[in-house]
């Protein structure tokens, strides 16, 4: 069976005047794929990773062009193309993703980025996306779980922080306050999730939670220290801001870093910062 708006592994069936004809691995059903959309090399009989859409008349179409994102799944997307039915967006094949404008939130501008969800019409199977997420994200079936590392995508700054793509399937968000490194809108990050909520979103955290957090920070002040001649100014009592800066952790992660490392003996922690101890150095 082929998934329309997904990624599906086919077998190359046989080649044809325009391009090729693929079938699904139990062949029941084939599919064109194009010539400008096949690979230079590619094998009669062997499998093929394409994904599905059908074209403006309907019939299905196979290209080894991977979009950004699958049906189910957010995208951070361009608006390449408005008219006065919809916009279409830069989807990442060669075909732009319709956002029709009763889909639109707002309505979208030439060159903007919006995050889109793509969609699949029932009956048609015609491809179109939605910058509507509220019933999506409402509805969401998690296959994710707290402490679990997820791929996040920033998709836009916020008063609270930044708005993010978890795993391409979930929306979910990264706190100001916690957030000690620099990110980009548009750039893609390795997290953890903190939480998982009941209104759908998902709470994540640049560094790793609990205790392997801790010992993970011990390291960056041990080589910070290293680096800076055994000694630091930075202490107990320095601000949010400038720990911050240095070592990018929070001040409650520094605090509890620094007493651990000093009930080890690794270093020494006086009014004017810490330092290693000398048989560290």
């Amino acid at each position: 069976m082929v998934h329309i708006g997904k990624i599906n592994l086919l077998k190359v069936l046989k080649k044809l005047h325009n391009g090729y004809r693929l079938i699904d691995q139990e062949g029941t059903q084939e599919v064109f794929l194009p010539e400008d959309f096949a690979p230079l090399k590619i094998t009669i009989g062997g499998d093929l990773k394409v994904f599905i859409y059908p074209d403006t008349q309907g019939e299905l179409v196979a290209t080894t062009e991977m979009p950004f994102a699958c049906v189910g799944e957010y995208a951070l997307l361009k608006v390449v193309e408005v008219q006065e039915f919809g916009a279409f967006f830069d989807f990442g094949i060669s075909k732009d993703l319709l956002v029709p404008g009763n889909e639109q939130k707002i309505k979208v501008r030439p060159y903007e980025s919006h995050l889109v969800r793509v969609c699949k019409e029932d009956g048609t199977g015609r491809i179109f996306g939605t910058t509507k997420l509220g019933q999506y994200i409402q509805g969401s079936d998690f296959d994710i779980s707290e402490g679990d590392q997820v791929d996040i995508q920033i998709a836009s700054q916020t008063e609270l922080g930044h708005r993010v793509i978890v795993n391409r399937k979930f929306i979910g968000m990264i706190y100001k306050n916690e957030t000690f490194q620099r990110v980009l809108v548009g750039n893609t990050y390795q997290a953890f999730v903190k939480k998982i909520r009941e209104d759908g979103l998902v709470d994540v955290a640049l560094q790793e939670q609990g205790i392997k957090n801790l010992v993970d920070s011990k390291d960056v002040i041990l080589d910070f220290l290293k680096r800076n001649g055994g000694s630091s100014i930075l202490h107990d009592k320095s601000s949010p801001e400038d720990i911050k800066n240095f070592l990018g952790m929070s001040k409650k992660t520094f605090k509890k870093s620094i007493g651990m490392l000093y009930k080890d003996k690794l270093i020494e922690i006086n009014d004017n910062g810490i330092k290693l101890v000398e048989d560290n150095r």
